[in-house]
């Protein structure tokens, strides 16, 4: 009797499909659970399909700091800016994209850059030219360039201690704290021996500060600015002094590569606050400090011994000014409260040396100038008197030139007025309470009149000059509010309709541009929140600071507890007739913050 057979094969047992999991896709295929194409700015997926494409920004999940656990429905989509121009020449860089070009160039190439970046040829070094980080040759060919190591080599420099060797020439200025501080390594024994030509083949992980720059061009950036534009000074001018500090000569220190630094310090420090205070990402980011104080502190030992007709003094000014408001960002980014001010303190005695109308010669320098004048105004920072004097003159900073009204809301007249506050409230403290009431209505009639309405919107689009003109208001009533409680002392009872006002504009602003617009100045819903009386005023900015949490910026949260602290004190106070002001909380608490 012959078997029966069905003709079906004996199945082979098969073999489990693995699967890998991307985090490059869009959100929407990542929610479908399918595989993206990962097409910009929308997926072709997504397209073919009919479905919306959610983009590929970053999303941040906040965590209850009392209770440790996720916030509900507080996940933030943070995207690329909405407003740019597409003819700028800076906006037209694809970092990513210029970087993968310049890897593949063979030894043939006539261009060996691309953007802001370039390579260098080995063959053109001596043994030892390159101190750190240069990749290993293959046995079975030689490499004739390079700009990134290869991940062994990145895996091998992990533990390396160093982010720059520096060489100087200038051995006389460097102390023995120098050698030995955490300011970088310097190593003198290599004196002798023929320097590398740039600061860029002195990086031992390029990779790092790559990923580092495009953090900063793609987050950071347009995050310090409320209202972005293609010429955020951010990005159009400290970027490209900073790019330039990498192909400046090894053998010397310049304000250049300080302010390289500073960017990769700051961009560090922001990734650390994203990613939960991650320990590594935080010591790169001290390291790069580090390094941008050392630079720096060189960098003004030279300046003060060359004559200012020379070439490039003028360029190593704004680098400098660059770098000291680098600080500020860096601790209000981090909120902490230490050295910050001792930076700008130090920059308004440096910028006594150094003529007024130097920093209105061409739009950079201005803005840089402009961005420093507007930190130390908001943080109370000793100006000289030169600067608040002319600060009161007519032609205070270049009109042409001004751009602070159009990216934070703040008018020069009103940044004028701040200065004379600020003087005004010393000069009561210190020497004269006595102020004249003259003094201080006229001073009032002055702030009352710079009602925002006659703002320069040329050029502007209608959701951009309405999301200006909000900033704007709020600077205003802000600016009023802080006269009234620190000049005129009157109770804050007598300010809430400007509060309820300041409140207003601060939410509209959240609904005219979302989560694609960057983060205010800390100072004015500083101000605002600290004089909220009502519960439900005082709810609505909590519930301001809360959006705002997405920024990664750590003093928006200081300045939140130290509002709550002060409501808790006004209410814990059982005589109403104590004024208590914010001032009080912070020096009570020892607490300095940027509010800037």
């Amino acid at each position: 009797m012959k078997q029966v057979t069905t003709g079906r094969r004996t199945a082979k047992p098969r073999q489990p499909v693995k699967h890998t999991k991307t985090f490059t896709a869009c959100w929407t295929c990542r929610n479908r659970h399918v595989k993206c194409g990962e097409e910009r700015p929308e997926c072709a997926r997504c397209l073919k399909g009919g479905f919306s494409c959610q983009g590929y920004g970053i999303r941040l999940v906040w965590v209850d700091p009392n209770t440790q656990e996720r916030e509900q429905n507080s996940r933030r989509a943070i995207g690329a800016p909405a407003i740019y121009e597409d003819d700028s020449s800076f906006m037209q860089v694809d970092i990513l994209e210029a970087l993968d070009l310049i890897e593949g160039f063979s030894a043939e190439s006539e261009e060996l850059s691309a953007g802001p970046f370039s390579v260098f040829l080995l063959d053109d070094y001596g043994p030892g030219s390159l101190q750190c980080g240069s990749p290993q040759q293959s046995s079975e060919s030689s490499l004739s360039h390079s700009f990134l190591p290869s991940p062994s080599q990145a895996e091998t420099d992990a533990d390396e201690e160093e982010i720059e060797t520096i060489h100087s020439p200038s051995t006389s200025i460097l102390s023995r704290s120098d050698i030995d501080s955490p300011y970088g390594s310097i190593d003198l024994s290599q004196a002798a021996q023929p320097p590398a030509l740039r600061h860029l083949d002195l990086l031992p992980r390029p990779r790092e500060q790559r990923e580092l720059i495009h953090h900063w061009t793609s987050f950071v950036s347009w995050h310090l600015v409320p209202v972005d534009r293609s010429d955020n000074p951010f990005r159009s001018v400290f970027t490209p002094l900073a790019l330039a500090g990498l192909s400046s000569p090894s053998s010397q220190s310049n304000g250049q590569i300080a302010l390289f630094h500073a960017l990769c310090s700051a961009s560090a420090f922001s990734r650390s606050q994203l990613l939960n205070d991650d320990s590594k990402t935080l010591t790169l980011a001290m390291k790069h400090y580090n390094l941008a104080i050392m630079h720096l502190r060189h960098t003004l030992a030279t300046v003060k011994h060359n004559p200012n007709t020379k070439p490039g003094v003028e360029v190593q000014r704004g680098a400098i000014l660059a770098t000291i408001t680098m600080f500020s960002a860096m601790d209000m980014i981090t909120g902490r409260s230490s050295e910050w001010r001792t930076h700008l303190q130090g920059g308004a005695s440096w910028l006594a040396t150094i003529e007024g109308n130097a920093w209105n010669r061409d739009k950079s320098s201005s803005m840089v100038y402009q961005g420093y004048l507007a930190i130390a105004a908001l943080c109370n920072i000793n100006l000289p008197s030169t600067i608040e004097v002319d600060m009161e003159s007519d032609n205070f900073l270049d009109e042409q030139h001004y751009v602070l009204d159009r990216f934070f809301g703040l008018t020069r007249p009103m940044l004028k007025h701040i200065v004379i506050m600020n003087s005004l409230i010393k000069r009561i403290s210190n020497t004269n309470p006595d102020t004249s009431e003259e003094l201080l209505n006229k001073l009032e009639l002055q702030l009352y009149m710079q009602t925002p309405e006659a703002l320069d919107m040329e050029n502007l689009d209608p959701v951009s000059q309405a999301l200006t003109r909000n900033h704007a208001y709020v600077f205003y009533y802000a600016s009023l509010i802080y006269f009234q409680r620190t000049l005129k002392r009157r109770p804050p009872e007598e300010v809430q309709e400007m509060v309820e006002i300041a409140v207003g504009h601060l939410e509209a602003i959240e609904v005219l541009g979302g989560e694609t617009i960057g983060c205010t100045l800390v100072w004015p819903p500083f101000i605002v929140a600290c004089e909220c009386l009502s519960s439900d005023l005082q709810q609505r900015m909590v519930a301001w600071y809360m959006m705002k949490r997405r920024h990664g910026f750590k003093n928006l949260d200081l300045s939140k507890d130290i509002a709550e602290e002060l409501w808790r004190r006004r209410r814990s106070e059982p005589s109403s007739s104590v004024d208590i002001q914010w001032q009080d909380v912070l020096k009570d608490l020892k607490m300095d913050i940027v509010l800037a």
